[in-house]
């Protein structure tokens, strides 16, 4: 465009149509290795956009069945079976030390934390025409025909809530689902208002951490990632104590009204043999850094590779933080479940601060070539 020339309305109408479509579809794209990636000979769009983080659970032969039972399109982390985030340490090394094009993983991340939280409450688990009848804003419409028009197959797609701005109605959905299943007095109706008001204050500081770029450097992508379960935690830290007050105040018949639509949703779609399988497959030693490429890649001097073993140290305690709450346990409660979740978004967030200042202390070690290098290495290719 020439200098001082305005952009009419025909120029203005295709740029507002495109931020339209970035708010339906906040996948994150690094303009780095997207432009490596497309500028491939031979490739197509499709097998462009392969590296992509998805999450290690989306790409496991759990997700068709997770789908399936559970309303989702894009299944990211949530509970399977009885445990959440079964691949937290897979997806911390994959995310940290692998470059992607493209980002589907954390843009929907957070509506999985929700869905977390509420169970059989969240909007997930409902047909969007239902969901939408419950939640009653025009927000909330656009929000629910694009769940209705969701694919599994497009990794571009999806049902982005609370990271697309529009959340409103997501939260009222699952108290009046709550209020309608138990049935609450005026006492109880008062402690359900109150979660709804912790409910509301969670999805801000969710969306005060959705991601806006996806990262090109190691240090940069684990900041990232450390921040964004950090809000997480502290989601499930405020909205636990409001449901945990409301649910001492139900009678038991009312709290086993609640749990049993809760347990119908939650069914699992893996057993705890196949869930304890998994944790034990996620050791340090079966996950750890493939230190000689790293060193024969970089031409590491002495120092630095005493720096990159105390980052593969701090790696390995990373993964036995996680290990130790990578524990299949029975949830039938929705306070159960808020517990469990916090136990593991605690050590996921300790083994990502385990390992932040020993990536920080060996990254700034390089020199600039060693860095540009070590921004490109995939830990995960042959």
């Amino acid at each position: 465009m020439a200098p001082g020339q305005t952009v009419g309305r025909g120029q203005a109408a295709p740029d507002q149509a495109r931020l339209a479509q970035a708010r339906r579809a906040p996948i994150l794209q690094n303009p780095v290795f997207a432009s490596q990636a497309a500028g491939r000979v031979g490739r197509t769009a499709a097998s462009a956009a392969q590296p992509t983080f998805r999450g290690r659970f989306t790409q496991s032969a759990w997700a068709e069945d997770w789908r399936r039972h559970h309303h989702h399109h894009l299944a990211v982390l949530g509970f399977v079976g009885p445990l959440f985030w079964p691949y937290a340490y897979d997806d911390f090394i994959d995310y940290t030390f692998a470059p992607y094009a493209y980002d589907t993983f954390w843009p929907y991340a957070f509506d999985d934390v929700y869905a977390g939280i509420y169970g059989g409450y969240a909007p997930e688990y409902y047909a969007p025409e239902d969901a939408y009848a419950y939640a009653g804003s025009a927000a909330s419409q656009r929000v629910y025909a694009r769940t209705a028009n969701a694919t599994t197959t497009n990794s571009f797609g999806g049902n982005s809530r609370i990271c697309s701005g529009e959340a409103q109605g997501v939260t009222d959905f699952s108290i009046q689902k709550i209020a309608q299943q138990v049935n609450p007095d005026q006492q109880q109706q008062a402690l359900l208002d109150d979660l709804k008001s912790a409910s509301i204050e969670a999805v801000k500081v969710l969306q005060a951490a959705c991601p806006t770029e996806l990262p090109s450097t190691p240090t940069g992508r684990l900041a990232a990632m450390r921040a964004r379960v950090d809000a997480m935690l502290k989601a499930v830290q405020i909205v636990r104590p409001a449901l945990d007050k409301f649910y001492q105040s139900l009678n038991d018949e009312q709290r086993e009204r609640f749990n049993a639509l809760d347990q119908g949703a939650q069914a699992a779609a893996a057993q705890p043999a196949d869930i304890e399988r998994v944790c034990k497959s996620q050791d340090a030693g079966s996950q750890a850094l493939p230190i000689d490429k790293i060193v024969r890649s970089l031409h590491l001097n002495p120092d630095q590779e005493d720096g990159l073993k105390a980052l593969d140290d701090a790696t390995a305690k990373a993964a036995q933080i996680m290990q130790a709450k990578c524990q299949p346990a029975q949830t039938l409660t929705p306070t159960g479940r808020l517990a469990a979740m916090e136990e593991r978004l605690s050590a996921m967030s300790d083994a990502l601060h385990t390992t932040e200042a020993a990536l920080t202390k060996f990254y700034g070690s390089l020199t600039d070539e060693q860095k540009a290098q070590f921004d490109r290495l995939n830990v995960r290719a042959s």
